[in-house]
């Protein structure tokens, strides 16, 4: 997929894999600057003064069985190896004062930044942070690995020759060994080492100024995936224009049309720049159609398997109410009674009850509440917000997005008050009845989808096989949102099964034959036979299945948090619009208003290909997709004089 990532180890410590791609990047180490503002006690500054410097032992937050027991073999690993030593306390509470020898210092907690430079060696559990800062200041490392991370930083120190030859694993800890390690550190080896590997990492300049730059470098700023907005450039990209999908507006650039009534908030839609699919189906239709089996199977039980725990579930729910509710009536500790419900109560619970319907400004949950009232907002910016302001729920009925104010996100505690004053036997056998019901639906559900995960697992099977055998001329399924890109996929999958399947027959052998002679003819005959079932299998298994999958995702789209995110994009357009001076405004406007012309020649212009003949459309076609991939449509800048081209050469209105 060649998703972007940017690492931040030093590339001294541990070079970039020569098979990484450009999309991955090593970025340095990331320090704090802690010492600036520690001012050490006298004691710590004496004993730093009082001989040479000491070797540090720490752990962090690493807490151990037996400290006593751990501290005291610390201090006889520090006496074997003859040196002194600040052993910091940490976490795990390691250390005796009183017990100390005279050679070790017990140490609070104190910045790793200013204390490692004032010592000769640094012996540590091996995380990541102090790692790096024990590296930067070119002291020789001896780590101590407990889990996690810490035996990967253990073994590339030891690799790098900057301090102990191996780390050792706390388990395999003793006296011996620890002082063992104190002494490789202190060899003239591991001091020449560490320091060049400090070198190094002040020549990388600043870790977190290079993952910055990273982030910014791997941004798709240009081509087909820009996440700049088309008017405004300098603002990132929100929204999509239906009618003209290469448009894509920022918030900014979106609420000034929409308030120029230039577009309306329905012929908008949620721009995705990327689209990482991270899984393509299975590599073949055996093993792909069994797992789809097994799935559905585990489905099916689980939905009417599960029912008794959520009896089970709601029974303590139920008794854990009762205890409330007879704890919250029994008399007071003080001897007063019962408190009479007094008639406020009462209009308190009833405003409240109907105070979970969300008001026109507040919104969800008061989301919108820092907008303005109704009249400072266009009407049409008013029936965008108050859209869905029911949240949709998942399978299993919870909530997804913000919840109104009084409302219980568990859809068990809809039948009665979240406070348990309703726990009556009517009550009881609703919530049963509620939990069958949610089991029932579950399986129903998990049965409904059987035909889909089946056909779908077979397809992909039967699309992605070829690949087994090293042919690299599979395409990547597209990712299916709903029933438009369903019924696309579909078309795209019989239309190129069945192309790249009968084309596969020549040239599968020309491509082999080209590239590795006789040998590869012979295999490139052999790819292209298996391509010509495969490919066509899929075109004949795919249709279906991805009609099916594109009228399933349909169906929940009322359980995805969309509306929410379309509104919060709304809400960030007006915000933005006032945030805007009188001057800026009118600069804004006006380019909005320049770009919008050149938006409505480009749809006019591709209104009349719509009347051409079919040799024209595909010419037209043709060169819309050249002049796309040439950054043409990047901007209404470019797209201006795109268009004026293709006046002038007469190519939009069929390219005669």
């Amino acid at each position: 997929m060649k998703v972007p990532y940017t690492y931040m180890w030093s590339p001294g410590l541990i070079p970039k894999p020569s098979d990484w791609g450009p999309e991955i990047d090593i970025a340095g180490f990331v320090f704090l600057d802690l010492a600036s503002s520690f001012k050490p006690p006298d004691a710590l500054t004496k004993f730093l003064e009082a001989g040479e410097p000491p070797v540090y032992i720490g752990f962090g937050s690493i807490v151990v069985d037996d400290p006593d027991k751990f501290t005291n073999m610390i201090f006889e690993a520090i006496e074997k190896a003859g040196v002194r030593a600040l052993v910091s306390k940490g976490w795990g509470g390691l250390g005796n004062e009183g017990n100390a020898p005279d050679s070790v210092y017990m140490l609070e907690n104190t910045p790793h930044d200013w204390l490692f430079p004032r010592v000769s060696a640094v012996v540590h559990h091996g995380g990541a942070g102090t790692t790096a800062i024990g590296l930067k200041c070119g002291k020789p490392t001896m780590i101590v690995p407990f889990f996690g991370d810490q035996p990967f930083w253990g073994a590339m120190v030891a690799k790098a020759g900057a301090g102990a030859k191996e780390p050792i694993p706390y388990k395999n800890l003793n006296a011996e060994r620890l002082a063992e390690g104190i002494k490789q550190c202190l060899s003239p080896e591991a001091r020449t080492n560490a320091e060049k590997l400090a070198k190094d990492i002040e020549l990388e300049g600043d870790g977190a100024k290079n993952a910055v730059e990273s982030f910014h470098r791997q941004l798709p700023l240009q081509g087909k995936n820009s996440m700049r907005c088309s008017i405004i450039q300098d603002r990132v990209a929100v929204w999509e224009l239906k009618q003209v999908h290469l448009l894509q507006l920022s918030a900014l650039a979106a609420e000034i049309l929409v308030e120029k009534k230039k577009i309306k908030w329905q012929e908008l839609r949620l721009v995705r720049h990327k689209d990482w699919n991270d899984f393509e189906g299975p590599g073949e239709p055996l093993t792909g159609g069994g797992a789809a089996l097994l799935s559905s199977a585990g489905g099916i039980v689980k939905g009417v398997g599960g029912t008794p725990i959520r009896w089970a579930k709601t029974f303590k729910r139920r008794e854990r109410k009762q205890k409330q509710r007879k704890g919250s009536s029994g008399p007071k500790s003080s001897g007063e009674g019962v408190r009479p419900t007094a008639p406020q109560d009462a209009s308190r619970r009833t405003s409240r009850t109907k105070s979970t319907a969300p008001s026109q400004r507040d919104g969800e949950h008061g989301m919108e509440k820092h907008l303005p009232n109704g009249p400072s907002l266009e009407q049409g910016d008013q029936k965008e917000l108050q859209k869905s302001t029911t949240p949709g729920r998942n399978e299993n009925g919870v909530p997804i997005g913000p919840i109104p104010s009084g409302q219980s996100c568990n859809p068990n505690d809809q039948a009665g008050d979240s406070d348990g004053t309703d726990v009556s036997e009517d009550n009881l056998a609703q919530e049963i009845a509620v939990d069958a019901g949610m089991g029932l639906a579950q399986t129903g559900e998990a049965i409904a989808r059987v035909p889909m995960d089946l056909s779908l697992a077979i397809a992909q099977g039967f699309h992605n096989a070829p690949r087994l055998y090293g042919d690299t001329t599979v395409r990547t399924p597209m990712r299916v949102t709903g029933i438009q890109s369903g019924l696309r996929a579909a078309g795209e999958e019989l239309v190129f099964g069945v192309y790249d399947g009968i084309t596969g027959l020549w040239l599968q052998p020309y491509h082999g034959a080209r590239d590795h002679g006789a040998l590869g003819l012979v295999q490139g005959v052999g790819r292209g036979t298996g391509g010509f079932v495969l490919k066509n299998l899929a075109a004949i298994f795919g249709p279906f299945a991805y009609t099916m999958k594109g009228i399933h995702k349909e169906m929940i789209k009322s359980k995805q948090p969309t509306q929410f995110i379309r509104r919060a994009r709304i809400a960030q357009g007006i915000q933005e619009l006032r945030a805007l001076v009188e001057q800026q405004r009118q600069e804004e406007d006006e380019k909005v208003e320049k770009a919008w012309e050149v938006v409505r020649d480009v749809v006019q212009e591709q209104a009349l290909v719509k009347n051409e003949s079919f040799r024209s459309k595909v010419r037209f076609y043709q060169a819309r997709r050249r002049l796309i991939k040439e950054g043409k449509f990047e901007s209404v800048g470019n797209a201006a004089v795109a268009l004026e081209e293709w006046k002038r050469e007469k190519r939009l209105k069929g390219l005669r």
